[in-house]
């Protein structure tokens, strides 16, 4: 199935040259030597400089990460002028992850829950999801997400793609 099939149009995009910033380096940091803080189960982080750089070759909206873990994703976010939130499904990830972004000054509100379960409109979305929960993932995005809307879907640490959501959800 392709993506114009199920409402999605991949989108190229030209990634930011622009260095992390010394502000992000120390967060993204400090949110690395917190994993081992928080017994749940296995996660794998995006690459941080490859989010880093997707994000800041977008235009500033809303930010929602799927699948927030730490909060590094919305963490990067917020320092790039982003309105960002996040939803975790593992409370006590979800915990960790506010007490980071609190301790860094970062507004960014992270929720408990399933972001199939959990709307929220956004401009940018973010998941770095199991690899056989991708389809379900775009359809759940073509469903839930306002036409304009992108999609950041991570197919490896550093493999990030962008799809935008066309047409009016009734594709899938």
């Amino acid at each position: 199935m392709d993506d114009n099939s199920v409402g999605l149009r991949e989108v190229e995009l030209a990634l930011s040259e622009r260095a992390m910033s010394p502000a992000a380096e120390e967060f993204v940091a400090a949110g690395r030597g917190r994993f081992k803080t928080v017994s749940c189960f296995e996660f794998v982080p995006c690459d941080e400089l490859a989010l880093w750089r997707t994000l800041d070759a977008l235009p500033r909206g809303r930010f929602c990460e799927w699948g927030s873990g730490f909060g590094i994703g919305c963490g990067l976010a917020s320092l790039l002028g982003f309105e960002a939130l996040g939803i975790e499904i593992d409370a006590p990830l979800a915990e960790a992850s506010r007490t980071l972004l609190t301790d860094f000054n970062l507004p960014v509100t992270i929720e408990t829950g399933s972001y199939f379960e959990i709307m929220h409109p956004a401009d940018v979305y973010f998941v770095y999801c199991w690899p056989g929960r991708i389809t379900e993932t775009q359809k759940h995005f073509v469903r839930t997400a306002p036409a304009g809307a992108k999609l950041l879907i991570g197919h490896g640490q550093a493999d990030i793609r962008c799809k935008m959501r066309v047409g009016d959800g009734s594709e899938s």
